[in-house]
């Protein structure tokens, strides 16, 4: 494949204020949902819950992402004030976890609260991607897309370094509450975005584009959610289970949260070139490292049980969701792209991540409590490899100069 990219139109110029506020959005959304699994599983842990009574908590947030991820996308695709839906979704998620370390210790209300906060998180993919595009446009949304994700994995490492300094000072519940504070700095921070024009929101020339079912009319939508919804169901519980096992294996909560932090650090480097790299040399390459990166993580923690071990090998996260968190949109945009529908693209491809989040934990639960820690990151693996070889053989490349004869 050739590396000589097609001119590009020139790409409107982003006001300083915007782009401020853009990266402040990506900033505080990822401090307010990054450590909160992890430390959830550690507090549930702590109390004497049941190893599958924990992931099925894990489970209900996910279902919450599940259920609303769709309807987010199209919300998104029709909303004429997304810098408002923003604001909202990050209070309403700021407002359940802050509530989980004070609600009673009873699975019905905690389960509850997070799935209620998986409701809120399921609108901050599509809302980030739709103001970015609206902003940048299609010429330059890789390069906005890989600075949002270097600043939403700064924000994840401000948020392990806080927790830590928190849990060890104040107690694990006050990582809870800090989460909400933060809330409020991520829905302030949509506001620095200004309206594009006195006919609506950055964003809004977005376009609502074709139906759900149009869109998967397209085989290349087909083979791309199919692969990312197994990326997905072996990467969604693996975050939570490593937070679990180093609490089995007698951890402290400054392991937990550098279960966060070493893959948030590599991820800031790693989205910064994944911007560039998917411009200069295609789409599918660049995300292959992701889907081929799992697989390889996954299966290397069923061979440790040392907890410094299994936050080193966080690095292989790092890699997968830096590529992942910046080519996932650039690939919206090349298959919607003169059609519509980038929102509502993205909605569809976050609910595959939303299933991961739902079916990963409820298989995960009865597999380490009845099998082991050991053997069910070795399923997930295996999950994640059959992810890798669904990707690498029915994607096809989707920069616009090299997929121009491509069937459809």
């Amino acid at each position: 494949m050739s590396t000589v990219v097609a001119p590009h139109p020139t790409a409107p110029r982003i006001a300083a204020r915007d782009r401020i506020g853009l990266n402040a959005a990506n900033f505080f959304l990822a401090e307010l949902t990054g450590v909160v699994i992890p430390f959830l599983a550690k507090m549930l842990a702590d109390r004497g819950w049941r190893d599958d009574a924990i992931q099925y908590t894990a489970a209900a947030c996910g279902l919450g992402v599940f259920l609303a991820q769709t309807p987010a996308g199209l919300i998104t695709d029709r909303s004429r004030n997304r810098r408002l839906l923003l604001a909202g979704a990050s209070l309403v998620v700021g407002a359940c976890f802050g509530l989980l370390p004070l609600a009673p210790d009873t699975g019905w209300l905690i389960g509850l609260l997070a799935f209620l906060g998986g409701v809120g998180q399921a609108f901050f993919v599509p809302l980030l991607g739709a103001l970015a595009l609206g902003l940048a446009g299609h010429a330059a949304l890789h390069k906005v897309m890989g600075e949002n994700q270097g600043w939403n994995h700064a924000g994840n490492i401000v948020a392990a370094f806080t927790a830590m300094g928190v849990a060890a000072w104040l107690g694990l519940p006050a990582v809870f509450y800090t989460v909400s504070v933060v809330s409020a700095f991520a829905a302030a921070s949509a506001f620095l975005i200004r309206p594009a024009d006195p006919k609506g929101e950055p964003g809004a020339a977005t376009e609502a584009g074709p139906g759900l079912w149009a869109l998967f009319r397209d085989r290349r939508v087909v083979g791309l959610f199919a692969a990312v919804a197994l990326f997905h169901l072996a990467n969604a519980p693996v975050m939570p289970l490593v937070g679990q096992y180093i609490a089995r294996l007698g951890g402290s909560d400054t392991q937990v949260a550098a279960v966060v932090l070493v893959a948030q650090a590599v991820m800031i480097p790693v989205a910064v070139l994944a911007g560039w790299a998917c411009h200069r040399w295609g789409r599918k390459p660049v995300f292959a490292v992701a889907f081929v990166a799992l697989p390889v993580r996954i299966l290397l923690y069923s061979f440790s049980s040392d907890p410094w071990e299994l936050v080193a090998l966080q690095v292989f996260d790092g890699i997968g969701a830096g590529v992942y968190g910046v080519v996932i949109a650039v690939l919206c945009a090349d298959l919607t792209r003169g059609a519509g529908g980038f929102n509502a693209l993205q909605g569809v491809l976050a609910t595959a991540l939303a299933v991961g989040g739902v079916l990963g934990p409820l298989l995960a639960g009865p597999l380490v409590q009845h099998l082991g820690f050991g053997s069910a990151f070795r399923a997930f693996a295996l999950v994640a490899a059959a992810g890798a070889v669904v990707f690498l053989a029915f994607v096809p490349e989707t920069r616009p100069d090299a997929c121009a004869e491509l069937p459809r």
